[in-house]
């Protein structure tokens, strides 16, 4: 392991447990850095002990700075960003006992670096003063592109109204941050384009990734003739972009699958669903799970993944594990942007809400066909998606640094 020096790894939310695409890479960034350089991880309070001890067994120092905003505060804060310069969330997350903890581990001195984990933890730079130190920003997603997205798409007059207001002021925040840090990482090359039109220079490429030795191909016996076909969407369902998109798929897509696939059954797999999600369970037609400890079981008995997204940034995991797990892949352009996946050959990209459920379909009812696209795109991601090799460009900056 190399010395000179600690690199502080701040983020807003402790990244264990693993159970949504932040915190996959998170924790497979932080494990990365740790098995090459000392770390000291600055965040806000762990959900528990056993979730502290999953990343202290890292060999990585855990220092936790207080607990993080109760849920109620969030009506105050969101309508607070229509008077502060910073757009929400920046205000319901920023913390004065984290950035306290910074400066003082800035004072006393040896360390090498800091990782700003998602732009919650990449606003404190504002606030370091004369302190200086060379400086990560790990954006996971490009925030202004997505509010813009939002304030595009929203139905509702002043839902549209508040989404374009924290887009104007986000696409001031967020590209200002971007300027001053020393290293820019993003998900994808659209991300790297996008930025250098900020005047965002030499940022650098640190795709998403899977554990692809993990997920790999262990499905079980092909469903069996008149079996419902089972097509799954997996996501933290607490995130706005996954939440519509479960929406959508259900109001849009779901009527015209209908009439293709009368008994397909689709399963709604990952944290947080809101009541009204739930409430839209349908014994053998709709399932909503909630949290579970592991998607693979579910990716395992899956004929299609769909991600019918309409708003996000990044690359998305739940892409790469469908994928490393031996599962055909339909997709909306915007939920497969950032990956080397092409349309027809290791995807099936569709917009519309009847050309998705036709994609999803003809994936279904063609063993052969959903066989072909699949181990094309296992291929893929296990040559270019492996969390071995995509973090890989991040830590040669470090030793360099």
């Amino acid at each position: 392991m190399a010395s000179a020096g600690r690199i502080l790894f701040v983020t807003e939310k402790f990244p264990h447990p693993v159970d949504d695409g932040g915190q996959i890479r998170s924790f497979h960034v932080l494990a990365r850095l740790a098995a090459e350089f000392p770390v000291t991880l600055l965040s806000l309070a762990a959900p528990s002990s056993a979730d502290v001890e999953a990343i202290r067994r890292l060999d990585v120092e855990v220092v936790e700075c207080g607990p993080r905003r109760a849920g109620w505060t969030v009506p105050w804060f969101a309508a607070e960003a229509l008077f502060t310069r910073a757009p929400y969330p920046m205000r319901k997350n920023f913390s004065r006992a984290l950035l306290a903890e910074i400066r003082g581990r800035l004072a006393a001195g040896g360390v090498r670096a800091i990782h700003w984990n998602h732009l919650d933890a990449a606003q404190y730079f504002e606030h370091l003063g004369g302190e200086r130190v060379r400086t990560v920003f790990d954006t996971h997603n490009l925030l202004t592109r997505m509010y813009e997205r939002f304030a595009s798409t929203a139905a509702d007059p002043l839902r549209r109204a508040y989404t374009t207001l924290q887009w104007w002021r986000m696409s001031r925040f967020e590209p200002a941050i971007l300027r001053a840090v020393d290293q820019v990482l993003v998900c994808s090359d659209l991300e790297r384009e996008l930025v250098h039109t900020w005047g965002v220079h030499g940022a650098r490429v640190v795709p998403n990734g899977v554990d692809v030795a993990s997920f790999a191909p262990a499905r079980g016996a092909s469903r069996t003739a008149g079996a419902a076909p089972t097509i799954v969407f997996t996501g933290a369902f607490s995130y706005a972009p996954n939440a519509e998109g479960a929406r959508w798929l259900l109001d849009a897509v779901r009527p015209e699958l209908g009439k293709l696939l009368p008994r397909a059954r689709i399963v709604l797999v990952g944290k947080d669903p809101s009541p009204a999600l739930r409430a839209r369970a349908r014994p053998g037609e709709i399932e909503v799970t909630g949290r579970v400890d592991d998607v693979r079981p579910y990716l395992r008995e899956a004929d299609v993944c769909v991600v019918p997204l309409r708003v996000g940034g990044g690359t998305r995991i739940k892409i790469l594990e469908a994928m490393a797990a031996g599962v055909p892949v339909v997709s909306t352009r915007v939920g497969a942007e950032g990956t080397a996946a092409r349309d027809g050959e290791s995807i099936v990209l569709a917009d519309d809400a009847a050309e998705f459920a036709r994609a999803v379909a003809e994936l279904a009812g063609s063993p052969a066909r959903a066989r072909a696209i699949a181990t094309a795109a296992a291929a893929l991601v296990a040559e270019r998606y492996d969390w071995s090799r995509v973090v890989e460009p991040l830590i040669d900056w470090y030793r360099d640094a």
